[in-house]
């Protein structure tokens, strides 16, 4: 799948309309492609594909100045030598729609390329930022324990690693045997490392977090390193998906075993692989409460840093329960705010800085307890906003709009009946409080003047005005897909190879799966995916998706209907939209 060397073609970048950023191609080569296509007739089969209807149409509620270039896809250095596909062998017809069975080179090559990225993220902890931080860990014994732990597992994977690549020079028949011995022997030995490293690892963080905020030298250190090309994601994030490996080896397996059965493979192997799998089982429920937990820990230390917050909402007893855009009230006009939920309070905070240069700054809290909710403008103050939800307590009334109401109704209704029955009141969130319009707009952020480094869950809630939950939180970590793509852009011509990675809600574009650095990033909440229609032009290609959020679209292949279906299943997964599937979409989809 990847790019011919003897490809010469000469690229130029330009600007597209679609994504407000930069794209890569070869403007001129648009021409033949778009006279073919329109001398093309269309075939019966080829209108057919008029009836797949889009899962979702994102709909603005406010309207937010922003920079779309930071928000959509960020490209990275001098890529003007890597040359989208053009080939005819692009232009195929679509076969039958069906759902064969997974074959087993389909489901192992997976299993390869997951563990491929999985070592790059082990190197890139234990190598990259080991040696940048080292000087500062020396004193410190957790986080001394926490990298020495870290060391002892890349020795104990790489056979299996080892064996996964060969196995992909293996017969269809030979695979099988290839993995599964040296797999139940890895399972084996790594159970009781990443059971003991489970449960010191909420130490870990903790220690890794207190130094961050005590050394301003260490807290440089770091922030330098995670705004780096190379860390794609936050050290605490990658970290965590170190953690949840072999529970990541879960589906895979459950595939390998259900094709061993299905074609009557050899009793050794499928006892070995389902030997490996009850370990893995019993390992995911041993230490299900306190993955969950430290998934949402880590969740509450970033909210934290983009508001300013660091030290005071993280509480044993205090949980947050859903972040993102809403509408607010207000006595000119309804503002834009972001909006915190916690078990025990709500957090109201506007765009802008304060002295530590935070994102956000929470200017307002309300306590849940006593408070009662409706749903509705109970005193129509919203100008006829839709989505509008009212809360009543004995001193104040908070009447905000949000997108996607039911989530939050279900929520703050939820958080207030559990505050009614709590037994202790916990501290203040929010020291020094201020009215609407109280706020010091010089302090505020124009949009032009964000950071363009990488945006934290919360700051991509604002510019798409959604929000993100607690059960998403717990899918952060666990649902994610790596893999060669073919992409294209609405307006260009061609296919482009890419080695793509989705890891926290978002797509990692590199040229190659040997690449350190991603070529670009694309953040998949609130975005829709489905079928390409007439209207888009494709010209019907096989095992086809697009990706789409306002006018902004993108147009992925995969290889096979096996690697087209799990893309599909995981990024629908990851965009956490507010619309449901179409009825047509989703038949198709087999979702």
């Amino acid at each position: 799948m990847s790019r011919s060397t003897n490809d010469t073609t000469e690229l130029t970048r330009f600007d597209s309309s679609d994504s407000g950023g930069v794209s890569i191609g070869d403007p001129t080569t648009g021409s033949s492609d778009s006279l073919r296509q329109i001398k093309r007739e269309h075939s019966s089969e080829y209108q057919l594909r008029h009836d797949y209807a889009i899962m979702k149409t994102s709909q603005s509620t406010a309207s937010v100045s922003t920079p779309s270039k930071e928000i959509e896809m960020s490209l990275e250095n001098d890529i003007n030598n890597y040359a989208p596909s053009c080939s005819s062998e692009y232009y195929i017809t679509r076969k039958d729609f069906g759902k064969p069975e997974p074959q087993l080179s389909n489901v192992l090559k997976e299993f390869y390329w997951k563990e491929v990225v999985y070592s790059k993220d082990m190197r890139l902890v234990n190598e990259s930022f080991f040696n940048k931080v080292k000087d500062h860990v020396v004193d410190c014994r957790f986080l001394k324990e926490l990298f020495g732990s870290l060391k002892e597992l890349p020795p104990i994977h790489q056979p299996l690693l080892d064996a996964l690549k060969e196995s992909m020079k293996e017969p269809e028949d030979s695979k099988a045997s290839t993995v599964a011995p040296v797999l139940l022997a890895t399972v084996h030995n790594l159970t009781p490392l990443y059971q003991s490293l489970v449960q010191n690892f909420p130490i870990y963080i903790s220690a890794l977090d207190q130094l961050y905020r005590s050394k301003i030298t260490f807290r440089t250190i770091m922030s330098k390193f995670e705004s780096s090309k190379e860390c794609y994601t936050q050290v605490n994030w990658l970290l965590l998906k170190i953690l949840n490996r072999l529970i990541n080896w879960q589906p895979v397996l459950a595939r390998i075993i259900e094709i061993q059965l299905s074609e009557c493979g050899n009793d050794t192997e499928t006892t070995a692989f389902g030997v490996a799998m009850d370990k893995i089982i019993e390992f995911a429920k041993k230490t299900k409460s306190t993955r969950q937990s430290l998934e949402e820990y880590i969740h509450v230390l970033q909210v934290e840093r983009d508001t300013g917050l660091v030290g005071i909402l993280t509480h044993p007893n205090r949980k947050i329960l859903r972040v993102g855009f809403v509408l607010r009230s207000a006595r000119r006009s309804p503002c834009c705010r972001i909006m915190v939920l916690c078990s025990d309070r709500i957090l109201f905070g506007h765009r802008g800085a304060n002295l530590d240069g935070n994102f956000f700054t929470v200017h307002a809290e309300f306590k849940l307890k006593g408070m009662m909710i409706d749903e509705g403008d109970t005193y129509k103050v919203m100008d006829g906003e839709k989505d509008v939800i009212t809360l009543h307590n004995a001193d104040i009334s908070i009447v905000f709009a949000a997108p996607d109401r039911a989530s939050w109704i279900e929520d703050i209704t939820e958080a207030i009946k559990n505050a009614a029955r709590a037994k202790i009141d916990l501290p203040s969130l929010v020291m020094e409080k201020k009215e609407e319009n109280d706020i010091d707009m010089t302090k505020v952020l124009l949009p032009e003047e964000s950071p363009v480094s990488k945006m934290s869950p919360l700051q991509i809630c604002w510019y798409r005005k959604c929000s993100f939950g607690r059960k998403d939180v717990n899918k952060m970590i666990t649902n994610t897909m790596c893999g060669y793509l073919k992409r294209k852009l609405r307006n260009s011509a061609g296919w482009q190879d890419l080695w793509v990675v989705m890891c926290c809600h978002t797509l990692y574009f590199y040229r190659s799966h040997n690449e350190k650095e991603p070529l670009a990033h694309l953040s998949l909440m609130d975005y829709g995916v489905g079928l390409p229609t007439v209207a888009d032009n494709i010209d019907n290609h096989e095992n086809c998706f697009k990706l789409f959020y306002g006018s902004h679209t993108y147009f992925f292949r995969t290889d096979s209907y096996y690697f087209f279906e799990r893309w599909v299943d995981s990024i629908f997964q990851a965009a956490i939209s507010r619309d449901s599937l179409d009825v047509v979409t989703a038949l198709a989809l087999r979702i």
